[in-house]
């Protein structure tokens, strides 16, 4: 089961696993003043305006990633970090 929270991250990334275009691999994000650290990363996909055309909705490029993370507990969790225009929010939490 998903909760969607859509609320602003600060991600910390790993420039070293970084590539042009990847742009940013996340290494660790801060949410509601716990510091996450990304253990794997799950999946990685774009979502392109150009996917959406004919429909009359405008949806900006944006990146979506999928990891594991683990915030200083014993639990691990499952995380959707979205990076759009230079800004990141955390969109979905798997319990």
């Amino acid at each position: 089961m998903t909760k969607r929270y859509r609320e602003p991250v600060e991600v910390h990334v790993d420039d070293a696993d970084s590539t042009a275009e990847d742009r940013a691999v996340p290494a660790g994000f801060t949410w509601r003043g716990g510091r996450y650290r990304v253990l794997a990363v799950l999946g990685h996909w774009r979502e392109d305006a150009a996917y959406w055309t004919g429909g009359g909705v405008e949806v900006p490029q944006r990146d979506l990633w999928r990891v594991e993370a683990q915030n200083g507990t014993p639990t691990r969790g499952i995380y959707e970090l979205v990076a759009e225009g230079g800004t990141w929010r955390l969109d979905r939490v798997w319990d």
